[in-house]
């Protein structure tokens, strides 16, 4: 179906019932959260869009949820309610009518009509409805044929060119890596050469080395700007810059080399930057359910891994051996291992021990932290385990560090600080007076990294929000005699907290 062409249409109707400045049509795919501008007058000055999340504010909620009709002033004071504040005033747009199409009791999209101020009458408002409602079928159907591009990475892309707006930010510059896989599903090889990729408000491309262009293309249909070692990348990262508009401020990934990241700021004299921590890490903050549900079949999977492990401890053998259980038990579940500390004895008393050739002997406390990932996500979980007889004071030091966990854990609920959470968890231990045995945060966030915001520390202001998944991690450390940690992966609900494993947090003795 040719929807344009029923746009302008009702486009060239609208305009002998009065004129307007600006005409478009904007489209909606309710299940994906998302909105497109599919339909303009001013494809130049106010072209179609890329999809964009649906607005939340009340003012668009009237619109795009409730299904009734908005009448808005778009004058400056009224800036923060609009996307395009300012391309709509330079078209001379002061007021606007959003009048909702809806079929079958859902909202498909809306039809905006922006003029001059006070132009809006209830009776021109009212002959628009009626407009509207005698070509309501032809209407539905047209917006049912606009593509949305309502994949999980679409929907990402939508949610961060928002964001660039809501922090002032024109250019995201990404290097191979977490946010890079975070935002299209994959990520290309990195090596020396400039290798970025650039998402402005309208368009993204790669900076992309030549001899990998035609691999990546396999996985994307962003355009490239590829440049050759015998010509250097400074000729093709002028042109990307170049087509994807002026920029006055660049987020730039944490993670790239920092010869790429100055060899991009020299090509941008002037323009403000800061990290994407505050772009693509502020949406990656909170996991959505495809998320969770991945980092529940990791914690699964590492559940029986600890399972395995504990199968391996016997007097005798090494840290290694113990830790190559864990390895093979996650590659049986096609997880790659990622870290596995078995820290026995003495060993334990080291937060991040090196596993190694350690025998175990009877008596040993034994710190089991292990982790691996499987489709993009990572596991996290430690457990103790003792060969043979606890040794003396154990008991009572598991109990404190596991009344840590639980403290945690019941602080955890939407609206508190982060700092809240480490708070509680060391009080318990600082009141059994292991205070100064508590030398690392309580916990870190986990995704696409296995370290990642949020960060669970006692200066941490981050505010917990529902989708946040980190662990709960507190530990006792006695030098010359062991170590304790239990650690947890816990999910912010609307309510309080998840924890992903389903195994016990009490000590097994092998």
């Amino acid at each position: 179906m040719d929807y344009a062409a029923v746009f302008a249409d009702l486009h060239r109707a609208a305009e002998a019932l009065g004129g307007a400045r600006l005409f478009t049509v904007t489209v909606q795919d309710n299940r994906a959260g998302l909105a497109r501008r599919a339909y303009t007058s001013h494809p130049v000055e106010y072209p179609t869009s890329v999809a964009k999340p649906l607005q939340q504010d009340a003012w668009s909620r009237q619109v795009l949820v409730e299904g009734r009709t908005f009448v808005a002033n778009t004058t400056p004071e009224f800036a923060v309610h609009f996307f395009d504040h300012a391309q709509i005033n330079a078209l001379g747009c002061e007021s606007a009518v959003n009048i909702p199409l809806i079929a079958a009791g859902e909202v498909l999209g809306t039809i905006n009509i922006l003029d001059v101020e006070h132009h809006f009458t209830p009776a021109r408002v009212a002959a628009l409805e009626t407009l509207i409602a005698a070509r309501a079928g032809d209407l539905a159907a047209a917006m049912r044929a606009v593509p949305m591009g309502a994949g999980a990475f679409e929907a990402r892309l939508a949610r961060l060119r928002v964001r660039m707006v809501e922090a002032g930010v024109d250019l995201v510059a990404l290097a191979p890596g977490a946010h890079l896989r975070w935002l299209t599903g994959f990520s290309p090889f990195a090596d020396e050469r400039p290798c970025l990729a650039l998402v402005g408000h309208r368009g993204a491309g790669f900076l992309m080395p030549v001899l990998n262009a035609d691999d990546v293309r396999q996985h994307s249909d962003w355009p490239f700007w590829t440049w050759a070692d015998d010509a250097g990348p400074a000729d093709a990262l002028a042109e990307a810059i170049a087509a994807l508009g002026p920029v006055a401020a660049v987020s730039l990934d944490e993670a790239m080399r920092a010869d790429h990241a100055l060899l991009l700021l020299e090509a941008l004299p002037g323009a403000r930057r800061s990290f994407a921590a505050e772009t693509v890490g502020h949406l990656r903050l909170c996991k959505d359910a495809t998320e969770i549900a991945a980092l529940r079949e990791n914690a699964r999977i590492a559940d029986l891994a600890q399972a395995a492990l504990r199968a391996a401890i016997r007097p005798g053998v090494t840290e290694r051996a113990v830790a190559d259980a864990a390895r093979a038990a996650f590659r049986a579940e096609g997880a790659v291992p990622e870290f596995t500390i078995i820290g026995t004895g003495t060993n334990g008393a080291f937060p991040h021990h090196h596993t190694g050739e350690t025998v175990l002997a009877h008596g040993d406390a034994i710190v089991c932290d292990i982790g691996a990932k499987k489709d993009g996500y990572y596991s996290d979980i430690t457990r103790m385990a003792c060969c043979g007889a606890l040794p003396e004071g154990y008991a009572e030091v598991h109990a404190v560090v596991n009344a840590a966990v639980e403290a945690a854990l019941a602080a955890i609920r939407p609206g508190i600080r982060a700092r809240d959470v480490d708070a509680a968890a060391r009080a318990v231990i600082t009141a059994a007076g292991y205070g100064d045995y508590f030398t690392h945060r309580t916990g870190h966030g986990v995704g696409q990294e296995i370290h990642e915001p949020p960060y669970i520390t006692g200066v941490s202001d981050v505010i917990l929000a529902p989708g946040m998944v980190f662990t709960v991690e507190p530990g006792i450390y006695l030098p010359g005699r062991f170590g304790i940690r239990l650690e947890e992966i816990a999910v912010v609900t609307e309510t309080g907290c998840e924890i992903l494993s389903t195994l016990s947090r009490a000590v097994h003795v092998a």
